[in-house]
């Protein structure tokens, strides 16, 4: 059995996990090892992966690097080249990999494992394909936010990465700091630098009209958890994809955080809000959205379209 890893580097800043990584599995040469010193550089490894007949592709990095190969491999690799992947979270930020990424963290377990072990606990989970954005490539991503989610992530990235916090700590200090300005300053729904602020979303899906009109924020995703462990999704899930929306204006926030964050299926939740699952959706917004931390612009002349992609099996120990 052929294994692969890739490294991005630039993915967890100055952690250097991955690079350990690569150095320790190098004399393996059961394992094909590539480092991107560039994002350029992910397709043509991709291919030599699918010539070597890799079973098996590790990645070392955070979501953004997840999604590309996930893209690259159900868009123009799938079916001759569809492995088994093991995330490693070794990213800034690492959603992704908290649901369905490899459960150890120590770099020399990992190592071993790759060269070593046998999966033996597997996860399979469908993508959530993103098939029109405005720049026309197709995504196949696990997370998108709208609204309040991409303000807070444009917020986090520029803000808080920036004085060294990553991954959950990162979270929290948006969160905390979006929460604290809701408290404690005025509502403004002119002010574009809130994070609190109403954006026009409107949803659909095979059973029609769902919602439309100014929102808080729009949450899709095919993951159980989200970061923080958070699961803000209800009334059962019938489908693969599940979306949540929250109206404006924004509901007490000492009220409702906790219940909708981390209520049950059947949990109490403020007026206009909406929990729906199913495989097809369209989401007609003039707001960008994220996919798994990455940004991205909504199509111009018609709803962007989030469809059920094809099913992945993901390598947790």
């Amino acid at each position: 059995m052929m294994r692969g890893l890739i490294v991005n580097p630039k993915s967890g800043k100055t952690s250097g996990k991955g690079l350990a990584l690569a150095s320790q599995l190098a004399p393996h040469k059961q394992v094909l090892v590539r480092v991107l010193d560039n994002f350029g550089q992910l397709d043509g490894f991709l291919d030599e992966m699918a010539e070597a007949r890799v079973s098996e592709l590790f990645i070392s990095s955070g979501d953004g690097t997840v999604q590309a190969v996930q893209t690259e491999i159900a868009e123009r690799l799938s079916p001759s080249f569809f492995p088994r992947l093991a995330l490693l979270p070794h990213g800034t930020t690492n959603m992704t990999a908290a649901d369905l990424g490899f459960r150890n963290r120590n770099v020399k377990v990992q190592a071993d494992f790759i060269a070593h072990r046998e999966a033996r606990f597997l996860l399979v989970r469908p993508t959530l394909r993103v098939a029109n954005p405005r720049d026309g490539k197709v995504r196949h991503g696990m997370f998108l936010g709208t609204g309040a989610v991409w303000q807070a992530t444009l917020y986090c990235q520029d803000a808080i990465h920036g004085v060294g916090l990553k991954g959950d700590l990162a979270t929290f200090a948006t969160l905390a700091s979006a929460i604290g300005k809701s408290l404690f300053t005025p509502a403004n729904p002119d002010d574009q630098t809130r994070i609190d602020r109403p954006y026009r979303i409107g949803l659909s899906g095979s059973g029609g009209h769902i919602v439309d009109g100014q929102q808080l924020l729009l949450m899709a995703t095919t993951l159980d958890k989200l970061i923080l462990g958070t699961r803000p999704f209800w009334n059962g899930k019938n489908g693969p994809i599940r979306i949540t929306t929250i109206p404006y204006p924004v509901p007490s926030i000492m009220r409702w955080l906790l219940p909708l964050m981390y209520g049950d299926e059947d949990r109490k939740v403020p007026a206009g809000s909406y929990s729906v699952s199913g495989s097809t959706f369209h989401i007609d917004t003039a707001t960008p959205f994220v996919i798994d931390g990455e940004f991205f612009e909504a199509p111009e002349a018609e709803p962007l379209r989030l469809e059920t992609g094809p099913e992945f099996t993901y390598i947790c120990g």
